[in-house]
């Protein structure tokens, strides 16, 4: 998935650089771009989170995203960008003590909780072209199972920083409301415990000495939203 967000911005990019140039020679009354009227959004966001399969497979799972996303353009084509979510997921469960079929313990739900902070960057500035227009943007924030002890297995999610990235398009036909539509990826580490890497007698162990103990994982998103402006 990740592979693929990078030509999706290099594209915006070229189109918000297009659009900029062509907002040279238009008269007023005939131009595409029209002035934002509203320099803040509350938007209510669902979608579908994808989550990278780790090594073990005990990490979280893809599953529904819903959520808040607050813009305000600061000035010109920058704006702030502030975001809450809920991602439905599960987890698997093994015990490393074990071996074969015994090893595999109840799947459990453990939904996610993500709050980012950022900056975002309107490539038709402030203004629309046609009444769209394109945004990138990224920042920091964390990602968090809201559970402080470690599961079944030994494997702990807990609490972890995360690293946000992506673009987005917003359709202001006018008005106080805007339906956008979003690509967004949040990278965050995924560590296992040392018992993961021990053989248990008669078996194997979870994961090979090859392994890394701690990994960057790459988790995109696709959303849709209604934005109220003001």
């Amino acid at each position: 998935m990740t592979t693929r967000l990078a030509p999706l911005v290099a594209g915006m990019l070229v189109l918000g650089a297009r659009a900029v140039l062509g907002q040279v020679g238009h008269a007023p009354t005939s131009s595409p771009y029209l002035d934002l009227e509203y320099s803040q959004e509350f938007t209510l966001i669902a979608g579908q989170y994808h989550a990278h399969r780790d090594p073990a497979f005990v990490g979280p799972q893809s599953g529904l995203l819903l959520g808040a996303h607050y813009e305000w353009r600061a000035s010109g084509p920058l704006h702030l960008v502030g975001e809450i979510t809920r991602m439905s997921s599960e987890r698997n469960q093994l015990d490393p003590l074990k071996t074969g079929p015994a090893r595999q313990l109840p799947t459990v739900s453990r939904p996610l909780y993500s709050g980012t902070f950022g900056l975002g960057v309107s490539l038709t500035g402030g203004k629309s072209w046609h009444h769209i227009v394109p945004e990138v943007g990224g920042g920091l924030g964390f990602v968090s199972d809201l559970r402080s002890e470690p599961d079944s297995g030994g494997f702990k999610f807990g609490t972890r920083f995360a690293l946000t990235w992506g673009a987005g398009i917003r359709w202001v036909p006018g008005g106080r409301w805007q339906v956008r539509g979003d690509l967004t990826n949040r990278s965050y580490t995924i560590a296992y415990p040392e018992a993961f890497f021990v053989a248990p007698a008669g078996g194997t162990a979870i994961l090979s000495a090859k392994e890394s103990k701690s990994l960057w994982t790459n988790n995109p998103a696709f959303t849709l939203g209604l934005s109220r402006l003001f």
